[in-house]
């Protein structure tokens, strides 16, 4: 068996599956028609602007009776088939792609398409291989890669209008998770980071909830044809996450604020403003007051003492209660109201 490594540019891998010198060998690929719209626009947008996609894996073979050499897709049908189904006019680009959405091939700029078609696809291509030492790629293909968490199979299920809700927000946010150390790069590499906005989502939806996979599993299901929320929530998170960005960047400068505290953070400054579902009994006398802070600079100042106590587990301190509701159990419903609790008192002095 040998292995050749080079780059085809996708003209080439276009007009030899035209020609039917590159086929599917239905052997050891998956049926046809496995992505979706959303998820053919969103692939078809990594390659419009230049990111990068794992390689495909090809097996060429000679065919005795025309004496031609083919080709065999072992990895990579469906990225292959979507980009022969754009070029040929098959599908639009849904709004996943935010430069081109509503576009089909033809309607590319002329610049846009050349570059699409001269974009280079890494390409392993096996020759003198048996179909045995095929299956044994492909097979170690597949075991290769790390068992699906739960947040990456919800985002492998859906795909619908919650979903890409969800992707385009944790575009915005996630630069700030990184930056200060919110959520590990490992953390964010399995999608910790769509799972938390998930979570401040659902706060608007449904108000102050224990964690549960089911319940964000619910949100993606009930939203995922159509999503009648999508503005108003997007504009509760997004400005209460610029109030963070605008005004308090100075308190995660001073102190670590991990997950947990910040979905408190972000509970806290949405039901201040907006308020919550259902939160009439969470809350009692913390009415919404209609803004997000009354005193910045002391909300600050007082965030940070409140923050730093928790990272500290300092018992002792003027925020025992939010302390105790951030040592165990941060997810559940009880240490999550109380920290919410907390953090409203301060926003409101």
């Amino acid at each position: 068996m040998k292995i050749l490594r080079n780059t085809i540019p996708v003209s080439d891998v276009y007009n030899l599956m035209k020609s039917g010198e590159l086929t599917i060998n239905r052997s050891y690929q998956r049926g046809k028609g496995l992505w979706p719209n959303n998820a053919r626009s969103y692939f078809i947008d990594t390659i419009l602007n230049d990111f990068p996609f794992p390689k495909v894996v090809l097996r060429q073979v000679v065919d005795l009776k025309t004496k031609k050499s083919k080709r065999e897709i072992i990895d990579g049908q469906q990225r292959l088939t979507t980009i022969r189904d754009f070029i040929e006019n098959k599908f639009k680009l849904t709004s996943v792609s935010k430069k081109y959405a509503g576009m089909s091939y033809e309607d590319l700029p002329e610049e846009v398409s050349a570059a699409l078609l001269s974009y280079e696809i890494s390409i392993d291509n096996i020759v003198t291989a048996t179909t045995e030492e095929i299956l044994e790629i492909f097979r170690r293909i597949n075991s290769y890669t790390l068992p699906l968490n739960t947040s990456e199979k919800r985002h492998a299920t859906f795909q619908g209008k919650f979903k890409w809700f969800i992707s385009n927000l944790t575009e915005y946010v996630t630069p700030f998770f990184e930056n200060y150390k919110t959520l590990s790069l490992r953390e964010i590499s399995r999608m910790m980071d769509a799972d938390l906005i998930t979570e401040c989502c659902q706060l608007c939806i449904d108000g102050v909830q224990n964690r549960g996979a089911s319940k964000l599993d619910n949100i993606y299901k009930e939203n995922d044809e159509s999503f009648d929320l999508e503005e108003e929530i997007y504009e509760k998170v997004i400005s209460s996450f610029n109030f963070i960005k605008d005004n308090l960047t100075e308190v995660f400068d001073s102190c670590k604020v991990p997950s947990y505290i910040f979905y408190s953070l972000m509970g806290a400054l949405i039901y201040n403003k907006y308020g919550l579902p259902d939160a009439k009994n969470d809350f009692q006398d913390l009415e919404p007051s209609g803004s997000f802070a009354n005193e910045v600079n002391q909300v600050r100042d007082e965030l940070i003492r409140m923050f730093s106590e928790a990272e500290e587990k300092d018992e002792d301190g003027k925020y025992l209660n939010f302390v105790k509701a951030s040592i165990a159990t941060t997810h559940s419903y009880k240490n999550r109201l109380m920290r919410i609790q907390t953090i409203v008192s301060v926003l409101q002095n």
